[in-house]
């Protein structure tokens, strides 16, 4: 009986610290996914990855991209900071574009966006 009752905490255990983990990362993984969606110019996934204020903004942002090679180099992202239904996440690498055989990066590490828990899913609200 103390063995079952000893694996049964640790599974638990086991769950929690994987639902927490899943969680903290949730933020960050979606702002890769916004970036990757975006380099593939696939706007309905763009849009699905952006809140509902930044809906029009994310329809631009891959408009700007159809006409130019775009490319995700050496990405990761990381939450920085989470308060109730809001989370900031930073990203390293860059998104290099390119036209005519010329390519410009984006320093992606320049940028902190903003996200936003919106029907159970991180959104991206924003970038500065």
């Amino acid at each position: 009986m103390k063995k079952i009752l000893a694996i049964l905490i640790l599974i638990t255990v086991g769950i929690v610290i994987i639902a927490c983990t899943s969680k903290k990362n949730a933020a960050a993984d979606n702002t890769l996914a916004y970036l990757e969606a975006l380099a593939k110019k696939d706007k309905n996934a763009v849009v699905s990855l952006a809140c509902k204020e930044w809906e029009d903004q994310a329809n631009l942002e891959v408009d700007a991209l159809m006409s130019v090679g775009a490319e995700l180099r050496e990405v990761s992202c990381q939450e920085i900071d989470q308060n109730g239904d809001m989370a900031t996440v930073v990203c390293s690498g860059s998104l290099d574009l390119t036209y005519n055989d010329e390519i410009r990066s984006i320093d992606l590490s320049k940028r902190t966006y903003s996200m936003k828990m919106e029907d159970g899913q991180w959104r991206v609200c924003s970038y500065q």
